[in-house]
Order: structure tokens, then sequence, then C-alpha cells
């Protein structure tokens, strides 16, 4: 190893342990572990281009947020817009330098939330960079102008996750040969040497899935390290880097767990001084900087100058520009009107049904589109239906099935969004408590991921009620930023498309399965969040909210109240939280204050509450069996008897 690679190394350690002593917060003796890893990685191994980070055939370094002090600390050192001053401020409010990798304009494409989720993303990244190379491969044969590598560094606690056990899997299936997976086998958890929580042969476990597996013995030494990657490189398969390492490298406490998450003490920093005859100010990088860059710069501008001739050559052909226009900007055009569709009277087809066709007049406007699901396309009929499913010898094919690796799912698909695709996942919405981590990220990052329910109550689903539907509705409204509609006819669907078609946020849309009439809605006010759709005749005694599959009924309630000298106005609430964004004019013009205000809803209470009290509330309110959707509408006094009664009991009270 040269002098240069010795003192990039130390100097990588130190930036990052100073990070995590400013921050207070962080996992020293990782970093004492890979810094050989990430420098050996930017200097001999990654495309990129520091001048231009979102450098179009570029390679991807996907991390959990553990390796951030390093991630950030080797950007620095290798010229890109860093400074010290970002360093010092690692962690603190508004830094640049943040604990949560947001994207920015370092070449950072991912944030990791929860242990696994970022193979899961690595997984998407990848698959979403074989889709643009083979459509582009398509126009033009053999281009393959995306043609990097996906890189993951993680961890033996990612690895245990059921999100890593699910997106290697697919990974493994859909033949993902430019993903390698780099994993740091240091042997150590936070309570406990791994040797007590992982017992599992890794190698056997990955022969199993079909990956290329390299077991590199010392995961210190530059000149192995390197090689691992070259092998890795030229695998024809996914490939999995185990990189045995020693816990904590050269500090007092090596090997041992116990400053698992804390910075190093002030003994151990002299200690390293002292080990690597560094002296003061270690943190001055300018001229390192500057012998980095002369020497990245050698080995990257011969590949990107033969890039970019391939690069103009193909801006000459106007669908391949369309292509790199998208993949450049992340826009996408869709030409979806809701004037465009008139639903005749006599309209009458399940909700499920009415949505896949719109769904599909939506999808076949832009290549751009793709959906998956958890091998549930035969209940949500989500897929595109003119189009395959996507695997190894389909590449183009915009059906993603996952089979049931429902955790997996939803980073892939925020994945595929991040590059700029946009993506509907599909599942039953009893799957959406498995899907909530994922659709946390796709709200916290804005990411175009729509997420589309089937089975959504007790008198809509297709099959007997499940436990968790109690509050699976409530749930998805406490996602903040994740827009969520209920729709009760193909008219809101219409309006709902309309509206995406525009939106580039992430949204949930729960769809019931029964047979449905055109109601007296209109794609228009789906806007709006809530309207009236039908109002009262003469004089106004009560409001009736409902959503789905429940408007029906609530204007079946409605209608025949009147024969009882009950005037009820009937809300269609497709979406709260567009109707929360309303001005407190509609709002109140549409739920006018001092008139008592009734909830129809069987998929979620909680949150009426804000428009009405509890006891105005009929819904599940309690766990319960399987039954017949009768029984179950019995059980919980949801009949059109039993909330006829109620109404009228309340509005005596």
């Amino acid at each position: 190893m040269s002098k240069i690679d010795n003192l990039c190394i130390k100097q990588i350690k130190f930036l990052s342990l100073d990070m995590i002593n400013n921050a207070k917060s962080g996992k020293a003796p990782l970093v004492l572990s890979m810094a050989d890893l990430f420098y050996n990685l930017f200097l001999n191994h990654l495309n990129y281009d520091r001048l231009n980070p979102n450098y179009l055939n570029r390679d991807y370094v996907i991390t959990n947020n553990d390796f951030l002090p390093l991630l950030y600390s080797t950007l620095h050192l290798f010229g890109y817009n860093i400074t010290i001053d970002n360093l010092k401020e690692y962690k603190k409010l508004n830094s640049v330098t943040n604990g949560f990798a947001i994207k920015n304009n370092w070449g950072i494409d991912f944030s990791s939330i929860t242990y696994g989720d970022c193979i899961a993303s690595a997984v998407g990244i990848s698959l979403a960079n074989r889709y643009s190379n083979a459509l582009i491969n398509e126009i033009r044969p053999k281009t393959n102008l995306i043609n990097n590598y996906v890189y993951c560094i993680c961890t033996m606690a990612d690895l245990m996750s059921g999100i890593a056990y699910e997106s290697l899997s697919f990974a493994a299936s859909q033949k993902l040969n430019k993903l390698i997976i780099i994993a740091n086998n240091d042997g150590v958890g936070k309570d406990s040497s791994t040797k007590i929580t992982y017992t599992e042969n890794l190698i056997d476990r990955f022969m199993a899935l079909d990956f290329n597996i390299i077991d590199v013995k010392n995961g210190h030494n530059q000149g192995v390290i390197n090689d691992s990657i070259e092998e890795a490189k030229a695998s024809k398969k996914p490939t999995l880097i185990i990189l045995n390492t020693k816990y904590g490298k050269d500090s007092l406490n090596e090997g041992n767990n116990n400053q698992y998450n804390k910075p190093l003490s002030n003994n151990d920093i002299f200690h390293l001084v002292d080990l690597y005859k560094l002296d003061f100010p270690i943190l001055d990088t300018k001229e390192t900087i500057e012998e980095i860059k002369n020497i990245t710069d050698k080995r990257l501008n011969k590949s990107q100058i033969k890039y970019q001739e391939l690069y103009n050559e193909c801006l000459k052909n106007p669908r391949i520009k369309e292509i790199i226009d998208f993949l450049e900007t992340k826009e996408v055009k869709i030409d979806f009107y809701k004037e465009n569709f008139k639903m005749a009277d006599s309209y009458n087809e399940e909700l499920i049904v009415g949505n896949s066709k719109i769904f599909n007049a939506y999808a076949n406007k832009s290549p751009f589109v793709l959906t998956l699901s958890n091998d549930n396309f035969i209940t949500t009929m989500m897929n595109i239906k003119k189009e395959d499913i996507m695997s190894k010898d389909n590449l183009t094919a915009r059906n993603i099935l996952l089979g049931n690796r429902t955790l997996a799912m939803g980073f892939i698909a925020n994945a595929l969004s991040q590059q700029g695709y946009i993506t509907f996942v599909s599942a039953p919405l009893n799957d959406s408590l498995l899907l909530n981590q994922a659709m946390v990220m796709s709200a916290m990052y804005n990411y175009p991921v729509h997420y589309v329910y089937t089975n959504a109550s007790v008198i809509d689903s297709m099959d007997e009620l499940n436990i968790p539907l109690v509050n699976a509705m409530d749930n998805l409204h406490n996602i903040s930023n994740l827009i969520t509609f209920r729709p009760c006819c193909i008219n809101e669907i219409i309006g709902i498309y309309d509206l995406l078609a525009k939106y580039r946020g992430p949204s949930s849309i729960v769809v019931g399965s029964d047979k449905r009439m055109i109601l007296s809605s209109d794609p228009k006010y789906v806007v709006a969040g809530a309207y009236c759709i039908k109002k009262e005749r003469l004089k106004l005694d009560g409001i009736l909210i409902s959503r789905g599959t429940e408007v029906k009924r609530a204007l079946e309630i409605a209608e025949e109240l009147v024969e009882q000298n009950i005037d009820l106005r009937v809300v269609s609430m497709v979406s709260m939280e567009l109707f929360n964004r309303q001005s407190k004019t509609y709002q109140n013009a549409l739920l006018k204050e001092g008139v008592p205000v009734f909830v129809i809803e069987t998929g979620g209470a909680n949150s009426y509450l804000r428009y009405t009290k509890e006891p105005y509330i009929m819904s599940i309110n309690n766990y319960n069996t399987s039954g017949t959707k009768e029984e179950l509408l019995h059980q919980f006094n949801l009949t059109k008897d039993e909330i006829k009664k109620n109404i009228i009991k309340l509005l005596k009270s």
C-alpha cells in the first residue's frame, strides 16, 4: 500500500471519528472497520463525475445510515463539494450532512430508515437501471448506455432482516448481475457476538440463491479488496462480498461491542494518533484532495470521453433522447384527462374492474409507469394488460411480480420512483400493515408511489374480513404527506387518475370489489377531497358522511329517512387529506357548524373525530372473528335498519 493510500485511509477515519464526536452519536468502531473498503471503492472502481454527481452512467453506492460518516468523509476527500465545516455539522438541524442521507447533489441516492431497507433500495435501483438500459437497447441494440453498477454496503444486522431476505431472493430470480452487496462481517452486534444471534451459514444461504459469493478473509487488505470487487464486476450473477473485518480495528477495545453506538474515548483517540504516527492538524486535507483528484481523473477521464461520444450519438435518435431526458429530469408527462371519459348511465360493474380499466388507460400513456404486486395481480387487477411479467428474459415488461415478498416490494417501488418512474403497488388492504415502513419513506421523500389496496372493508371484501381491517384505514391516514383515496364509483376513480397525472407525490387508493352503478358523482370534485353527492331537499337536519362502498348505502338511508321527515345531506369523503387542505370557507359550507354530522365507516373510524363526536360515528370499533358480510354487519350494528335507528335516536337526544 502506497504512502498516499495510508494517509487517505487514516484521514477518512479521523474525519469520520471527528464527525461522530461532534454529534455525540454514531458507531465509531465501524469507521475503523470499513474505511479501507470505502477508500478502495472510490479510488479504483466507482464510475463518477464529481462535477456532475447525476452523471447518467455513474455507479451507485447505497448504505445504511451507520456508514454515513464514512461516506461523507470519503466524498469530501475525493473532491466533492463537501467542506470540513459541513462534516463538523453532521446530524445538526438543517445540516447538509444530515443523519438520513437525504438525496442531494453529491451522488447520494437513498436514505435508510430501518435495517435491511438499504438492500431493497439497491435492488430497486439495479432493477430500474436494467429497465432503462433495456428500453434504449430495444431501439438501438447493444447500446448499453446505462451500464453501471449498484454497490450496497451493509452489515450483518441488515442481512438478518426480512426485508433483506425477500429483496435478495427477488434479485436472484431477476439475475441482477450489476448488483454487488458488500457485507461487513465483524462478528459484533448491539448486545452480543453475532455468533449467538446468527448461526446460519452465510455462504450456503447465498449459494442457494445462486449468488456469486466472494469471501474476503482479510477485509483490511487493499489488494484483496480490489481483486474481490473486480471479480464481482465480472460476474454474470448478483454478487455478495463478505468482508471479514476487525470491529474497531486498532482501537483499545478492538473486537468488543462496549462502544457500539458511542464516540471513541479521548484515550482511544490519542492511542490511534500515536499508533498511526500522525501529526496535527490531522484534518488538513487540501493537499490530499488535489493528489487524489489527479489520480482518479486519469482513471475516469478516458472512459468518460468514450461514454460522451456514445451519449452524443444516442441524442440524435428522438426516441432515445426522450428516454435520456426522462432519466435526467425525472419528469413524466401523462396525457390523461377526465373530460375524455363519458360513462353511460347504464354502467354497472365491479369497482375493481372499472379501476383496472382506468388505470390501464393511464399507464398506457407512458413507458415510465410500472406496476408491482405481491402475487396478487389476479385479485387487484392492477397489471398492465398489454404487458407481460418482467423477468431476466423479458427486461422491458412493466408488470413486476414480487411473489409473496411484501416487505421488499414497497422499498423496491421507492427506489424505482427515486429514479423517476411512477410506480403502482397493489395488494389486499391487510398488507398495508406490512408496507407501512415503505409508505412512510415514500411520504418522507415525496416519491411518486401509488399504493392500490383492495378487499377494503366488511361490505366490499371478496373474502372473509381479516382482523387487521379494523384500523387499516386509520393507519393510512396517520402517514403524513400520503394522500389516501377511497372512491365510491367509476366517476371518482376517473377523477383520481386525472389528479395523479399531474401529482408527483405518494398516494394510496382503496378500491372496493362489489358491483357499482354510476352514482350522482362527478370526477371534477375529487380534487376537493369531499363534496355534496346528495343535497338536502328543504331543511338540513343532519349531514351523513361516507366513502367508498358505504356511499351507496348512505344515499339509500337518506332517501328512506325522508319518509320519516328527516332531511339529510350526503357527503362523499373521497380523500380526507385533500378535504383538509381546502379553505375554511369550503369546509364550513360543506359541513355546516351546528348541524349534526353522522359517519358510516367500515374501514376505520378514528380519523373522523375531527369532524364529529364518537357516538355519531357508526363503524367497526373492535376486533372480530371472521364471518359472512351479513353476520358482521349485524354484529357491529351496521345494517341499514340499525343505522337509521341510531340516526333518529341521536337527532332526538
